[in-house]
């Protein structure tokens, strides 16, 4: 396994541990790329389901086919912006990213679509890359939030975040955008 491979899976399991799959969740993947988080998702979730979105359809077709390969019958995928797409309310027990949350255009409108998506008390759990100041702001009314330096390569040094949140017990209605980025 190269370094790059073996620090994806050690911070895909980190990802994983800190969402807390449960064998019957329900659980949206954001910004799955080729699909192992969701694919590792969908294992640990194995009497629920794992649902990965992404905006390119090729990597998508390379999710499906990886899953097949795996025979993993419980993990779904489709093209989706997941800052605007309109999930099911309350269509999810558990949202997780492995980075894909730190491209929106608009941070906390995202991440209030992403709550709406969530059971109250539901678990939000992703990594991003970079340092993790503008998180707090853009969780902004989330419970429990948590962010951590996941240290995958040297103790000295955070190569990623890994943030963690509940949804909070009332999801505020849409409101005009207010642009925050990090």
């Amino acid at each position: 396994m190269t370094t790059s491979a073996r620090l994806r899976r050690t911070s895909c399991d980190a990802l994983l541990a800190a969402a807390g799959v449960r064998p019957a969740d329900r659980v949206l993947d954001v910004g799955c790329g080729a699909g192992d988080t969701t694919r590792t998702a969908a294992r640990l979730a194995s009497r629920g389901y794992a649902v990965g979105v992404d905006l390119s359809a090729p990597l998508l077709r390379r999710a499906q086919e990886l899953t097949a390969a795996e025979k993993i019958h419980n993990a779904t995928y489709f093209v989706a912006d997941a800052q605007v797409h309109p999930f099911p309310p309350c269509g999810y027990d558990v949202i997780v990213s492995q980075g894909g949350v730190t491209s929106f255009a608009d941070t906390a409108a995202a991440f209030r679509n992403l709550a709406r998506a969530l059971l109250p008390g539901g678990r939000l759990a992703f990594t991003c890359p970079r340092p993790a100041g503008g998180v707090r702001t853009a969780l902004e009314g989330w419970e429990y939030v948590e962010i951590t330096p996941l240290t995958l390569e040297t103790p000295s040094r955070a190569d990623v975040w890994l943030i963690t949140a509940n949804r909070p017990r009332s999801v505020p209605a849409a409101h005009p955008p207010t642009v925050t980025r990090w």
